[in-house]
Formats: C-alpha cells, sequence, structure tokens
C-alpha cells in the first residue's frame, strides 16, 4: 500500500456530533453556541499531551473518543491544529500560528472527578456539548498558553445542498412514542489504494458537513433543510489514490452521486480565529 501523505482527520466514534458547523444565521464573529442561554463552567482536573511519532508508512490513524455526557477524553495522532478545531469548531477557520501546529501529533488523555460526570449526565447534549467545549479551550489556555482573537472575514465557504435529483440517504426511523436524542454519529473510516471510506451512523445533516470539513479544511454552510438522523457510506478519492485504475471520485463528485448533496462553491461572512499566542506542549 502506498505511504498516505498527510491524512487529514478521520472521524472515529462520536465526535461528528459534537461539531458545531455554520449555517446561514450562525455566520458571525462570534463562535455560534447551540445553546446561548447555557453558560458552561467545567473543566478538567487531570490532563496528559505527549507527542507521537506522527504519520507511519501506513498512513496516520487518528482516534478520538469523547463522549458528551461524560468527562473523558481519550485522542489519538491529533495535531494541536485539530485540537483547536475541535475545542471551538471545524466550521471556524484558524488563522495565524507555527507550523508545527499541523505537522506534529499529540495523544490527548483527560479527565475530570466522578461529580463532574454526574452534572454532564444530567445535562441536555447540547448543554454537554458546550461544556466538553469548555472543558478543551481551558486546557488549551492552561497547557499551551493560548491566546486568541476573533475576526470576521469575507471567506470561500461551500454551501452543503441538495442535488438536483434529491437526496439519497437513508433515513433512520425512530418509534415515535420514544423522546428524541442525540446519540451521537457513528462514523467509522478507513483509508486504502482506492481513497478513504466513511461508514456511518446516526448522522444529522451537520454530522455529514463536518465531516466533510475534515476533509476539505474550509467551512461548510449546511443549506439541505434536512431534519433527519441517516445512514450511508461515502467512498472518495484521495491524494495517494490517483494512479489507482480503481480510484474513488473526488469528494465533489462522490457526495452528490453516493449521497444526492452538492458542495456549490460560495461566499460568506464568517468567524475565523486568529491565533496572538500558543506554547509547544511540553513532555508530561
Amino acid at each position: 500500500m502506498p505511504k498516505l501523505p498527510k491524512l487529514k482527520l478521520i472521524l472515529l466514534g462520536t465526535l461528528a456530533a459534537a461539531l458545531p458547523l455554520l449555517t446561514p444565521s450562525s455566520a458571525h464573529a462570534q463562535i455560534a453556541a447551540t445553546d446561548p442561554t447555557y453558560v458552561p463552567t467545567l473543566t478538567f482536573d487531570i490532563a496528559s499531551i505527549r507527542e507521537t511519532a506522527g504519520v507511519t508508512d501506513h498512513g496516520l490513524k487518528v482516534s478520538v473518543k469523547n463522549p458528551p455526557h461524560a468527562s473523558t477524553i481519550d485522542i489519538t495522532n491529533f495535531s494541536i491544529k485539530s485540537l483547536i478545531q475541535l475545542a471551538y469548531g471545524f466550521g471556524t477557520p484558524i488563522s495565524g500560528g507555527p507550523d508545527w501546529l499541523t505537522d506534529r501529533y499529540f495523544n490527548i488523555q483527560a479527565k475530570s472527578d466522578p461529580a463532574t460526570d454526574e452534572k454532564l449526565a444530567r445535562l441536555t447534549d447540547d448543554q454537554a456539548k458546550l461544556e466538553k467545549q469548555h472543558m478543551l479551550q481551558a486546557l488549551l489556555a492552561d497547557r499551551l498558553g493560548l491566546k486568541y482573537h476573533m475576526e470576521t472575514r469575507e471567506s470561500s465557504v461551500y454551501a452543503l445542498v441538495i442535488a438536483k435529483n434529491g437526496s439519497k440517504l437513508q433515513e433512520i426511523k425512530t418509534d415515535s412514542d420514544q423522546p428524541k436524542t442525540t446519540p451521537g454519529a457513528d462514523v467509522k473510516a478507513q483509508g486504502g489504494a482506492q481513497g478513504l471510506e466513511f461508514i456511518v451512523q446516526n448522522a444529522t445533516a451537520r454530522s455529514i458537513a463536518a465531516i466533510l470539513v475534515s476533509q476539505l479544511e474550509m467551512p461548510v454552510i449546511d443549506r439541505t433543510g434536512l431534519t433527519g438522523t441517516y445512514k450511508f457510506t461515502l467512498q472518495i478519492g484521495r491524494d495517494w489514490s490517483t494512479g489507482s485504475p480503481d480510484a474513488w471520485p473526488s469528494i465533489f463528485t462522490a457526495v452528490q452521486e453516493q449521497l444526492g448533496l452538492k458542495l456549490d462553491a460560495t461566499k460568506a461572512s464568517i468567524p475565523v480565529l486568529v491565533i496572538d499566542h500558543i506554547d509547544l506542549p511540553s513532555a508530561n
């Protein structure tokens, strides 16, 4: 198998559902919150950030375990830029900072006490997600000395819309008598000679946009109008698969042919996180 150069973020577990994405109403200078009336306060009690060896001949395998209703987080082979994006939203572009933000990789483990777990368990899904974001933001400020400011910039973005022939997503039906919950998208990904395959369950439109952001590294505005929960497989070609006769199509073609959605290039005023200062994590 060929070396996989700089494999962009692979989302595993329940990461995608926790990511705030840009919507037409959230493209402003303040990072959008899923529950603007709730003020998060929780922090991690113990945290470890250790540098890893980086990309191997088999590509960079990334694992993210970040359950919204538990105080633990366990991340393998993450760049610090990806950690910032997890804390502030993959739909928020990042400007500035040193090269090591993207070309050095780290394992991050953190947790809090049982009382914090009990509080998270009592919160709504949106409130718990805000708390976990706040915990990561506090970790970045405390351990890496992150300082930043927000700017609103006119930027190139993609709008995710329904394709001409309609959505091909398979909706997951739930019992109408059961209370509606957001268990989080189950996203598995694997790279091979043909490209990158995502096998996804329990995905909202926001989750789908999050997966696409992770590959495009550009903001994606959800304009599908989809309100359900879906399952699908997405197979996309990558840089390393271009020479293969069996390579999967580009992400733009794959999204349209396999999901019945479309990525339209457009412009929007969006919040940009500008890094003023950050320290390389020290060994601990």
